[in-house]
């Protein structure tokens, strides 16, 4: 059995949030205009905290999403009602949509994988439907027997309980799974821990921390395994 993460690993997420927020700034120029670089790094950094809120439990998916907006636009002085923050984010997330794409090595791998009789599976954190619906979008969804995400399961990466509680609920041995995903601790270190065979997409040729196996492309996995 071979576990995917989605974002960073089949999907192009950095490429999609970049040039979504890029439109979305375009679209609000009177009060973005000429300080894109500067929120775009803002936009980055209130992402990572508000996710890490919901993946803690403190937040809703839906609580998230208008508090990032909210503090983008308070940053730049404009208080906004918390649902015109949602309504905004809403706007932002359609741009974001239209920018999913999946990496260049993905279809081809998955393809390869399933005709030699390999079963395939996911383990995301994030909103189930969500991620659904960006499998959808990439047409992968097909490739896929298992999807786990962490809205589902009630735990989020890098606990590695999630990855045991993947093993239950499928029946599965952990040490027959591999887990391919492209942060290094979040997902090769912690599925390792976990006692599946945790291997690390590395994108950017990263100089690793820890002596963990180690793709720069999908593509290598066929090899691999």
């Amino acid at each position: 059995m071979i576990f995917f993460d989605i974002d960073g690993t089949l999907l192009d997420y950095d490429a999609a949030e970049r040039n979504g927020i890029s439109h979305f700034f375009q679209k609000y120029n009177d009060i973005f205009s000429g300080s894109e670089l500067e929120a775009t790094k803002l936009w980055h950094a209130l992402s990572e905290e508000y996710f890490n809120k919901f993946f803690s439990k403190e937040l809703s998916f839906q609580e998230q999403q208008g508090m990032r907006m909210y503090h983008l636009f308070k940053t730049y002085g404009v208080n906004l009602p918390l649902e015109e923050s949602q309504h905004r984010f809403n706007q932002y997330i359609e741009l974001y949509k239209n920018n999913w794409i999946a990496f260049e090595d993905v279809l081809y791998t998955l393809q390869t994988l399933q005709q030699r009789g390999y079963s395939l599976g996911i383990i995301s954190n994030g909103d189930y439907e969500q991620q659904i619906e960006k499998l959808t979008a990439l047409n992968i969804l097909q490739y896929f027997k298992y999807i786990f995400t962490s809205s589902k399961i009630g735990l989020s990466k890098p606990n590695p309980e999630i990855f045991k509680m993947v093993g239950l609920q499928s029946n599965l041995e952990l040490k027959d799974c591999y887990y391919i995903g492209d942060r290094l601790e979040t997902d090769a270190i912690s599925s390792t821990t976990a006692g599946m065979q945790g291997i690390w997409l590395n994108r950017n040729n990263s100089q690793p921390k820890y002596d963990v196996p180690t793709i720069c492309s999908l593509h290598e996995i066929l090899a691999m395994i």
